[in-house]
C-alpha cells in the first residue's frame, strides 16, 4: 500500500483538494471558485474566508467520495498565490478584505522606498490600508498572506515561507525577516509571520480543522510554498539552468539559478527563492492570458457553452477547434497581453478577421510573452534549454501545446499532471515526512512525461517574425500611459 498525502492548491480564482500517493498518482481531486465579486476597476480585493470554504468545501467532497480513506492519509500540505495580503487582529479575524497580487493601489511615493534588491510586491498593499484604513492597521497582529491564513485554520500556526516571504521585508541574503526593512518602510518586525521552511512540520490539524474538513486530528501540517515554486518542483525543475513555463490565469516563466539576478531596466522579472534550499527561480510574468480566454468565453461565446454542456464536453476544448482552421499568425491579428494593467491592445484587426482569428491570436499572445520572457531570462542566466516543460491548464489543448514548441522552437516536454503545484506541494509533503530523503529520488517516482512536441520548422519561421515585432510592442505599450487613462 501507498502513502496518501492530502494538497491544498489555493489560487487566484479557486481552490481545490487533491490526494496523491506516493508513486505521484492522483487519486481524486475537487475544485470549488470563488464567488465573482464586480469590483472598481484598478481594485482587486477578496474575503480570506471563500478560500477557507473552498478548501473545506473540496476537502469534503474528495472524503465523501469513498476513494481515499482519510485514516490512509498522512500528512497534509498546501501551495498558495503569492502576493495576497491582508491583516488579522489578536483573535484571527481578518481585518480588511485580502488585496490581491491584481490589486492595482498603491502609494504614490514608494517607489522613492522601494528596496534597490528585489519589488517587495506586498508592501504597497500594506502601507496602502496603513494610510487609508489607519483604525484597522492598529488593531493588526498579524500581516497574513494566503498560505498564512490558511495555516492559521488548520493548525493554529501563523507561519509563513521564503518563497511567500520574498515579497515582504525577507533579507535576500539570511531568508530572515530584515529589521533595517522593517525601519524603512515602518511595518515593526513583530506583524510578520514567523518563517519556516518548506518540507517543515509546523503542527497538526486542530479538532475544529479536521472536524471541517473530514480529516484525522493531529495529523501533520508540512509547509508548502508559493505555487510557481511548487510548479517547477513539480516539473523535476530543481537544477540551475532548468526552465519551466506555466499557463494559467497568466503565463509564469521560471529557470532555476543559484542565486537572486538584479534586473537590468524596467523589465518586471523577479528573483524568488525556490522550494529546495540553496536555489533560486528567475520569473517573468504575463498577467491575464489565460484570463483572456476566458473573457473571450464568457462574452462572445454563448452557443458554444451552450453546445458544451448539451454534450457534456469542455467549451474550450471547442475554442481550440476553432482556432486549428486559422493559419500561424492569426492573419496579422496580434493581441497586447496587458489586459491586467487595462492596456491590452489588439493590432492589425480587419473585416477579414473571425471569432476563430481572435481565439488562436489570443492564445498566441500567451506563447510569445512566453519565448519574449524565456530570451530574456536565459540571457541574464547565461543559460541555454533545448527542452522547456510546460504545465498547467493550456497543455489540455493539442494545439496550445504544438504551438509553444512552434514559438519557443524548442521541444516541449508535456507531464502527466498538468497540476504541478499540487505535485510539487506533494512532493514537499512526501519529503517532509521523510518517505523520501532527497527530492531527486522523489520527482524519480513521483513525476513522469506523457508528450513530447517537436517545432514545426515552417510555423517556427512565420512565429519568428511575430516574434520581432511582439516584444518591443508589448514594452512600449506597456511604458506609455493608457490612451484612456482618465476614462
Amino acid at each position: 500500500m501507498t502513502d496518501k498525502i492530502c494538497v491544498f492548491d489555493v489560487g487566484t480564482t479557486g481552490a481545490r483538494t487533491v490526494i496523491f500517493d506516493s508513486n505521484g498518482k492522483e487519486l481524486v481531486k475537487a475544485y470549488e471558485e470563488y464567488p465573482i465579486v464586480e469590483q472598481p476597476v484598478g481594485i482587486s480585493e477578496q474575503n480570506p474566508i471563500i478560500w477557507w470554504n473552498a478548501v473545506k468545501n473540496t476537502c469534503n467532497k474528495v472524503v465523501q467520495s469513498g476513494i481515499v480513506d482519510p485514516k490512509e492519509i498522512i500528512g497534509v500540505v498546501g501551495t498558495f498565490q503569492r502576493a495576497t495580503v491582508t491583516l488579522i487582529d489578536n483573535n484571527g479575524e481578518v481585518l480588511h478584505p485580502a488585496l490581491t497580487w491584481m490589486d492595482e493601489r498603491e502609494i504614490s511615493d514608494f517607489r522613492e522606498l522601494q528596496e534597490e534588491r528585489g519589488l517587495r510586491r506586498i508592501i504597497p498593499k500594506i502601507l496602502w490600508i496603513k494610510n487609508n484604513k489607519p483604525e484597522l492597521y492598529n488593531k493588526a497582529s498579524k500581516i497574513v498572506c494566503t498560505d498564512s491564513y490558511i495555516y492559521t485554520k488548520l493548525c493554529g500556526q501563523c507561519v509563513t515561507d521564503p518563497t511567500n516571504a520574498i515579497n515582504g521585508i525577507l533579507n535576500m541574503d539570511t531568508l530572515q525577516w530584515d529589521e533595517s526593512l522593517a525601519d524603512l518602510y515602518d511595518i515593526p518586525l513583530n506583524l510578520w509571520p514567523r518563517i519556516a521552511y518548506p518540507g517543515e512540520i509546523i503542527g497538526g490539524l486542530t479538532s475544529e480543522a479536521a472536524l471541517a474538513l473530514g480529516l484525522v486530528e493531529n495529523m501533520p501540517v508540512i509547509v508548502g510554498g508559493g505555487d510557481q515554486q511548487c510548479a517547477a518542483l513539480g516539473l523535476g525543475v530543481i537544477n540551475d539552468g532548468q526552465a519551466k513555463v506555466t499557463t494559467g490565469t497568466g503565463i509564469f516563466v521560471d529557470i532555476v539559478h543559484d542565486k537572486p539576478i538584479q534586473p537590468a531596466g524596467d523589465i518586471p522579472i523577479f528573483s524568488f527563492p525556490h522550494v529546495v534550499e540553496g536555489k533560486w527561480v528567475i520569473e517573468g510574468v504575463m498577467p491575464g492570458t489565460g484570463s483572456a480566454l476566458k473573457w473571450f468565453k464568457d462574452n462572445f461565446s454563448q452557443l458554444q457553452i451552450k453546445e458544451s454542456e448539451e454534450s457534456k464536453s469542455d467549451v474550450y476544448d471547442i475554442l481550440s477547434k476553432e482556432a486549428e482552421h486559422i493559419s500561424p499568425g492569426s492573419n496579422g491579428l496580434l493581441f497586447i497581453p496587458l489586459y491586467t494593467f487595462r492596456k491590452g491592445t489588439i493590432h492589425g484587426l480587419s473585416f477579414n478577421h473571425k471569432r476563430a482569428h481572435m481565439i488562436r491570436a489570443i492564445m498566441e499572445s500567451a506563447v510569445l510573452s512566453a519565448q519574449m520572457y524565456l530570451n530574456i531570462i536565459e540571457g541574464m542566466a547565461k543559460v541555454s534549454n533545448s527542452e522547456i516543460k510546460v504545465d498547467g491548464g493550456g497543455m489540455n489543448s493539442e494545439l496550445w501545446a504544438q504551438m509553444f514548441a512552434d514559438v519557443i522552437d524548442k521541444r516541449i516536454l508535456i507531464p502527466e499532471n498538468k497540476d504541478g503545484a499540487a505535485l510539487g506541494a506533494a512532493i514537499l509533503g512526501f519529503y517532509g515526512l521523510r518517505i523520501f530523503n532527497t527530492f531527486e529520488e522523489a520527482i524519480e517516482k513521483m513525476v513522469r512525461f506523457v508528450d513530447v512536441k517537436e517545432p514545426n520548422k515552417e510555423n517556427t519561421k512565420i512565429y519568428k517574425k511575430l516574434i520581432r515585432i511582439f516584444m518591443p510592442t508589448v514594452l512600449e505599450v506597456n511604458s506609455n500611459k493608457r490612451v484612456t487613462k482618465n476614462l
